[in-house]
């Protein structure tokens, strides 16, 4: 299954698709919105947008897959408003929710597409091509990926099961799958997500207390005054890390659960095979989601980390300097045990 740039709710998302066969039907009027569409067998990506003033744009793009496991496959929709600029060919959009954890992306602009280009945490950038289109194509390509929806309900219906052990088994694997689903997902309120949220918050709270320690630091340090709040300040970023080691932990306990999550899957379709069944056809593209959303995770909680053990470090340097001399009293500030990467 190809993935899209954009978040699906219900649908492993914030994907990525490289290489989407546009739509090929007509342009809205020049005085109605610009509308650009990508679609495949499986998802679409709609965009649509108003000029405003001096090149700015604001609109909203739309996501729709196929969400959820047969027999209880559905089409699933997301949309996200945004605001940008259009300089010449040159295109910046800035999303209310993140794309793959970020929130903005840039593109160009032709005479009939627009290819965004997102940045990823590992510095990398996902590309996409959407063309020229309308409203009435999204409605078609939305009609078609429901029919598809539906096809895969009717076949995974029309399975044989006469057997009550194998009508058991399918069963648990449609549950299996939509619990990995659910767990795995990078959506907005995402449990993933929400442990990536935490680190970020990590971060945002190291520099914020080091730039206090640096401003108190910078004081009357008369008898020792400036000396003793920076320590002090100092070892409020060390608390920080703290919060970081046990969201560390927290997020490492949810990537064991989302594992135990796929190998579950895994028992479930072999036992099926050994049935003479076939598992839901959107099983595999699943768990490939889910671990690409792990992948995801784990990256930018590391960036987040590396941030916070470098804020560490950096007070405890102002903490050090300040405590010399006859300002010694408070001791130096010991090297804390830098926080260890998510794996």
């Amino acid at each position: 299954m190809k993935r899209l740039i954009i978040p699906c709710t219900m649908a492993a998302s914030l994907l990525a698709v490289v290489g989407c066969s546009g739509s090929g039907s007509s342009p809205d009027s020049v005085d109605g919105p610009a509308t650009y569409l990508a679609n495949n067998k499986s998802e679409i990506a709609f965009v649509q947008w108003r000029t405003t003033t001096r090149g700015h744009v604001q609109g909203t793009l739309t996501a729709d897959n196929i969400g959820g496991a047969a027999p209880a496959a559905s089409l699933s929709v997301n949309s996200v408003p945004f605001t940008g600029t259009i300089h010449g060919t040159s295109v910046n959009l800035t999303f209310a929710h993140g794309l793959f954890l970020q929130s903005h992306a840039h593109g160009t602009l032709a005479a009939s597409s627009l290819t965004l280009a997102v940045p990823q945490t590992d510095g990398s950038l996902q590309r996409t091509t959407l063309t020229r289109s309308s409203h009435a194509s999204y409605d078609t390509a939305v009609t078609a990926l429901r029919k598809s929806a539906q096809q895969e309900n009717l076949m995974a219906g029309r399975a044989d099961s006469s057997s009550a052990n194998i009508r058991a088994d399918q069963h648990n694997t449609n549950a299996d799958l939509a619990a990995l689903y659910r767990a795995s997902s990078l959506a907005p309120q995402g449990m993933l997500t929400g442990d990536v949220d935490h680190f970020a918050r990590d971060a945002a709270t190291a520099q914020a207390r080091l730039a206090k320690e640096k401003e108190d630091a910078a004081g009357d340090n008369e008898y020792c005054a400036a000396t003793l709040t920076a320590v002090g300040d100092s070892h409020g970023v060390g608390g920080t890390a703290l919060a970081a080691v046990g969201d560390s932990e927290s997020l490492t306990a949810d990537l064991t659960a989302i594992r135990m999550d796929i190998r579950t899957v895994d028992t479930d379709l072999r036992r099926l095979s050994r049935a003479g069944v076939t598992g839901p056809p959107s099983a595999p593209g699943m768990i490939a989601t889910a671990k690409a959303s792990m992948t995801q995770a784990v990256a930018s909680a590391n960036s987040y980390i590396d941030q916070v053990n470098a804020t560490t470090n950096q007070a405890r340097v102002v903490a050090n300097r300040m405590a010399t001399g006859k300002c010694s009293g408070p001791g130096q500030t010991a090297p804390t045990a830098p926080v260890v990467h998510v794996k």
